[in-house]
């Protein structure tokens, strides 16, 4: 259930003068003698400890239950709490567009970047060998699954199809025009099938091939008035459709896409079109032989389907809007995603005329794309774009299985694609495992649906997940001991009745968007609010153009260092909001979030600079981060920037979100500054990109850290006019705001990151640390299998690598008179 929070019950503590420090640490897990626990009971505590964020509670436990008689019993509830319940292999570390061949022995996907793409095959087998790899796209298999089609990239419209027994490939060649949609179809004959446009601003056109001919050449295939969309295919091969759309009436500008509107579509047989069907989105049983599409009549949307040549039945008939239609292997069954509210669920239906359609999930969060792997079990992902999580769920009873993760406790898998295999045993997906959202591949897995993860691979990673959050709680205690009573101060300021006051004072102004005028009565707000603080605060005004020059401002604040004040540290969140909607969580929520901070540490100088940045122009193209770091990219010494982008929604009761970083150091500050002095629960995503952290890093590069969105982006209020106050919960910005002042603390108290860092032979040498005050250097180096094998610490910035050669790795900080060491090591390899 969505948990919104009264403004009266937000509110009213702090109206009494009520306080709410953070926690110090969590429960002790030896409250209840372990002897006195029953198996049951122990699991029932590990999984709450485990909703709660308490991990190293709820691994221990867990720990337990795994070399205990009955850990049969609970090995697959602890698969799935603590990762994945299957078996998970990696494929390749760069793929896309994965698909099956219909007798499930090969495996085709994409590699590379545009301009340099390869079609690569692969056996489904151990080790997947590879049986094809040729420059190319839009891979697709023959219906006996033997042979291999692709789009060459050589230019124009170039087919190759290649036997997988490695016999000679065809060539296939249109004369002019550029194809997409390459499908390989039918049997006796054999046919290809592709769309072609002759130049930019022309309808697309279908054009086939009898590849058993050797002679035959591409025919064109009229689709009467329209042009030709998109080719679905049934899963054996056996037949294809092609989506029918007309084209606009209006003239076509030059170098445009035409892609018309979707009204109709046909069965592409041997000689044209059959059976032309008004309609759109047709999806094929896997034998082509049962057909369902829907038809949209205003605010209606009519299901239908049709057997073969009878007439068509209407499934369902609705008024909310319907997308991803989907249909069993055996054309029984229906599937699609609906809007009732403000986000998607699932439904099905039997498929046959009037049929009553069954809820089958109930996730705050988009549920999407649904797949069938039988009648009785369908594969759906939950989410936003940016992260997708997939899961099988049983029809019958609703109960979903998680179906892939990273394995790890904090660190975000997000998912892209999703691949049936024609037996539904197994599923290729695309993920970015690694919580690498930056880098421009993604990597291909494979999950087997019939073999579940082993007791030794549990154990092992319970094992490992525990030594980490029990290293990470240490080492975070470490680094912020010479702090903690100051952080723990400072942290236990923080006030959500203010908090939600700020929100409600912003969300007044409704659409801050640059071409709005709540824009300007944010940034006026803004400026007094810094400034009611008792801080230097001003307008960062500049013109941007939105068809017409306008001017905007970012609202910059200033908190002097004590130390050193020449450096400064970014704590940055954009204020402004879609047109279209206020922008409660997108971005109100940062907005007071670094407000708070800015209140909090106004009466506590640190001794760099903090330098609060209410940015403008982010949602019309980053326009106020860029143009602050090309301002000030040579006039400030900015040593680490927080950004913070939506962090007011959560999607149950556990309040959180994620650390989205570019540097590793400021992620562990964070996650310590979280499990210390906040209830916050963080996981972490390498993530900077269509933000303006993107803007800072063009600026200042690799020292980015901040929080965002749970987890990436969940809410199904994003960039939506019900993008509203209600959807908040205030508590959770109280405790990233704890964070936030935490994070900002350590980091302008320790020494930055060094710079210069160069290692030739035994010799390392960099430049002086810039704090004021430092005492020492740690030095740490040795191969890259054991990068820190060797230690020293030096008082000069150069140090004599005993033992190393090339190919090493040295790593440096500094440690300043408090005992505080640099939040991130400067690297290099030794030459």
């Amino acid at each position: 259930m969505r948990r919104l929070i009264s403004p009266l019950l937000v509110v009213l503590p702090a109206l009494l003068g009520a306080q709410e420090p953070a926690p110090s640490a969590p429960p002790a897990a030896a409250a209840v003698s372990a002897a006195a626990l029953t198996s049951t009971q122990r699991m029932d505590r590990a999984w709450f400890a485990w909703d709660a964020g308490r991990y190293e509670e709820a691994l221990a436990d867990l720990q337990i239950l795994l070399r205990s008689s009955d850990a049969d019993a609970f090995h697959d509830r602890i698969a799935e709490l603590t990762g994945e319940i299957f078996q998970t292999v990696e494929v390749a570390k760069d793929a896309r567009a994965p698909q099956w061949s219909p007798d499930g022995r090969h495996l085709s996907f994409e590699t590379g970047t545009a301009g340099a793409r390869k079609v690569r095959v692969v056996r489904a087998m151990a080790g997947f060998p590879t049986v094809l790899e040729q420059d190319g796209t839009s891979p697709s298999f023959s219906p006996d699954g033997r042979s291999v089609g692709w789009l060459s990239t050589s230019g124009g419209a170039v087919v190759r199809v290649a036997p997988l027994d490695g016999g000679v490939t065809r060539t296939i060649t249109l004369e002019s025009g550029a194809a997409s949609g390459l499908q390989l179809f039918g049997r006796a004959p054999l046919r290809a099938a592709l769309l072609t446009r002759a130049a930019p601003g022309a309808p697309t056109v279908l054009v086939t091939c009898d590849l058993d001919d050797a002679t035959a050449s591409w025919q064109t295939v009229p689709v009467d008035d329209g042009q030709a969309l998109s080719l679905v295919r049934s899963a054996d091969g056996s037949r294809l459709f092609v989506t029918i759309g007309v084209p606009p009436t209006a003239a076509v500008p030059a170098g445009s896409q035409v892609t018309g509107v979707p009204s109709a579509f046909a069965l592409v047989g041997p000689s044209g079109l059959v059976a032309r069907t008004a309609g759109t989105a047709p999806v094929l049983s896997a034998d082509g032989g049962v057909v369902a599409w829907r038809t949209v009549d205003g605010r209606f949307t009519t299901i239908l389907s049709r057997r073969g040549s009878e007439t068509a039945a209407q499934v369902h008939l609705s008024a909310t809007p319907v997308q991803g239609l989907t249909i069993s292997p055996d054309g029984t069954q229906l599937a699609w995603q609906t809007m009732l509210r403000e986000d998607w669920e699932i439904f099905t239906a039997a498929n046959r005329a009037g049929a009553t359609p069954e809820r089958l999930t109930r996730e705050i969060q988009h549920d999407l794309f649904p797949l069938y792997l039988s009648p009785s079990r369908i594969l759906a992902v939950v989410g936003e774009a940016r992260h997708r999580r997939s899961h099988v769920y049983d029809v019958a009873t609703g109960q979903r299985t998680r179906l892939f993760h990273n394995n790890s406790v904090r660190t975000v898998a997000p998912e892209y694609e999703w691949a049936p295999s024609p037996d539904a045993a197994r599923v290729a997906i695309v993920s970015e495992r690694d919580g690498d959202t930056v880098t421009p591949h993604r990597h291909l897995y494979l999950t087997d649906l019939t073999a579940k993860v082993s007791r030794a691979s549990l154990v092992a990673r319970v094992d490992s997940n525990l030594a980490a959050e029990r290293a990470r709680r240490v080492e975070g205690t470490r680094v912020f001991a010479p702090i903690a009573p100051a952080v723990r101060a400072a942290t236990s300021e923080v006030e959500v009745g203010r908090i939600y006051a700020t929100e409600k004072d912003l969300f007044a102004f409704d659409s801050k968007h640059i071409s709005q005028p709540g824009n300007w009565k944010a940034t006026e707000y803004l400026l007094e609010k810094y400034r009611s603080y008792g801080l230097t605060a001003y307008l960062q005004r500049f013109t941007t153009n939105i068809g017409r020059d306008i001017e905007v401002a970012n609202v910059i604040a200033v908190v002097p260092g004590t130390v050193n004040p020449e450096l400064i540290y970014v704590v940055g969140a954009h204020f402004d909001s879609r047109a279209e909607g206020p922008g409660a969580d997108d971005n109100t929520s940062g907005t007071a979030m670094i407000l708070e901070a800015a209140r909090v540490l106004a009466t506590r100088p640190q001794p760099a600079t903090v330098m609060f940045v209410s940015f403008t122009g982010e949602e019309a193209g980053l326009r106020g981060a860029r143009e602050f770091g090309r301002r000030m990219k040579d006039s400030i010494h900015v040593v680490g920037a927080l950004n913070n982008d939506m962090m007011g929604w959560s999607n149950d009761h556990r309040m959180d979100n994620t650390i989205r970083y570019s540097n590793a150091g400021i992620r562990d500050v964070q996650h310590a500054a979280a499990l210390q002095f906040s209830r916050l629960i963080t996981y972490d995503a390498f993530y900077f990109k269509s933000t303006d952290a993107q803007a800072l890093f063009d600026a200042w590069g690799d020292i980015i850290g901040g929080i965002g969105s749970y987890p990436i982006l969940g809410n199904p209020h994003y960039h939506q006019v019900h993008d509203v106050l209600e959807t908040i919960n205030h508590q959770q910005l109280a405790e990233t705001s704890r964070t936030t002042i935490a994070t900002i603390m350590l980091l302008a108290s320790s020494p930055s990151r060094l710079g210069a860092l160069a290692a030739s032979g035994t010799l390392a040498t960099w430049s002086a640390s810039p704090e004021h005050g430092v005492s020492r250097y740690l030095v740490r180096w040795g191969p890259a299998e054991d990068p820190m094998r060797h230690a020293a610490t030096v008082s000069s910035p150069r140090a004599t690598l005993t033992g190393a050669v090339a190919g090493w790795k040295v790593a440096v900080k500094a440690v300043n008179a408090a005992g505080l060491e640099g939040w991130d090591w400067a690297r290099a390899d030794v030459k």
